[in-house]
């Protein structure tokens, strides 16, 4: 069974790369990322004002100064960062007449 639960503990082990599939390009691809994107929105009204200002386990282990409501800000930055890269490859791709 997979645990779902974003609250973050000590010892939660991140997804296997083998559980993450590429569906390739067109419709399905983006029906899948906007599911991902829904289940983040949803992850995201789990969290309690206490969850948020507990210390963050990641990417600042051992820095109480830095928060859960950190952590969800650089994650939240990283997945803007994640998706103008595809949108920039999307839009090479475009250009160079090959099949998007």
């Amino acid at each position: 069974m997979v645990d779902r639960d974003p609250r973050p503990r000590p010892g939660r082990a991140p997804r296997d790369r083998t559980e993450i599939g590429w569906l390739g390009a067109g419709p399905a691809t983006i029906e899948w990322l906007r599911g991902l994107r829904a289940e983040w929105l949803a992850e995201l009204t789990r969290f309690t004002e206490a969850d948020l200002d507990a210390p963050a386990p990641f990417p600042w282990r051992d820095s109480p100064e830095m928060t859960v409501a950190h952590m969800v800000g650089w994650v939240n930055s990283e997945l803007m960062k994640n998706t103008a890269e595809v949108g920039q490859l999307r839009l090479l791709r475009a250009a160079s007449g090959a099949d998007v």
